[in-house]
């Protein structure tokens, strides 16, 4: 992960997931969705951010060690967890050590995601599991109630030479290419209701999309924020609707 987005997450680290329980709700269905825990089962959580999924997988029973990049985070983590500041590419964890390794909303944007997704096969153990989510299309049948992702296309037009962060990949071939077998995805979705405009805007803020709203020129900016309050306040409830896809595979 490149410095600036570590210094980014480092900054947003006492507001992330303060706003609106975003991740946290991801986190949950993540860990739910994982198969229970036998006695002293050791889970890995990469990018950890404030501890969505880790949190969850040490409340379903797992031992769980949280890694993220950005020093704020990982003193918030600290807390309650046994957390350590590290790249997800570079985990200095011996081979074989973990039963399960998870990634929170994290892989879509690091700088080289087939890096980390072989490390994470490096630190699992035979028949471990690696579980990850990124954003992705709507499953059929759920539509967003806000036209904000339509306004992130339309201006990427403006972000300079590498603006925001991350690089397209293919998840399941990069999950093959790495060594894992029994690749498989579902869809997660979160349904949230905000109270005002101004909330989902200051939400914007405070995770991943911030280094795209930094990177817009000044008066693309504006209008950006001009534009999607615009759309909100003439809704008569504002839901924040959005998938997610969890991608799974064995060592």
């Amino acid at each position: 992960m490149s410095s600036d987005v570590i210094e980014l997450f480092d900054r947003l680290a006492g507001s992330y997931d303060e706003v609106l329980p975003f991740f946290r709700e991801f986190g949950r269905q993540t860990a739910d969705r994982l198969p229970l825990p036998a006695p002293g089962a050791r889970l890995l959580d990469v990018g950890a951010g404030r501890g969505a999924v880790a949190h969850a997988a040490r409340d379903r029973g797992y031992t769980v060690t949280a890694t993220d990049a950005a020093p704020g985070m990982v003193d918030r983590l600290a807390a309650t967890l046994d957390a350590h500041l590290m790249d997800a590419a570079d985990l200095r964890f011996p081979d074989g050590t973990f039963d399960v390794v998870t990634a929170g909303l994290v892989i879509h944007i690091l700088d080289d995601p087939a890096s980390a997704v072989r490390e994470a096969r490096r630190v699992l153990k035979p028949g471990g599991l690696f579980a990850f989510t990124v954003p992705g299309p709507n499953p059929d049948g759920f539509a967003m109630t806000d036209r904000a992702n339509e306004l992130f296309a339309e201006f990427s037009a403006y972000l300079p030479p590498a603006g925001s962060m991350g690089v397209a990949f293919d998840e399941s071939a990069t999950l093959a290419a790495a060594g894992f077998t029994g690749v498989a995805e579902t869809d997660l979705r979160v349904e949230l209701t905000v109270p005002d405009a101004e909330t989902l805007w200051r939400w914007f803020q405070t995770h991943g999309s911030r280094k795209f709203l930094d990177d817009l020129p000044a008066e693309r900016r504006a209008e950006f924020r001009t534009r999607l309050l615009d759309d909100l306040n003439g809704r008569d409830r504002i839901v924040l609707r959005r998938a997610a896809w969890l991608f799974t595979g064995l060592a």
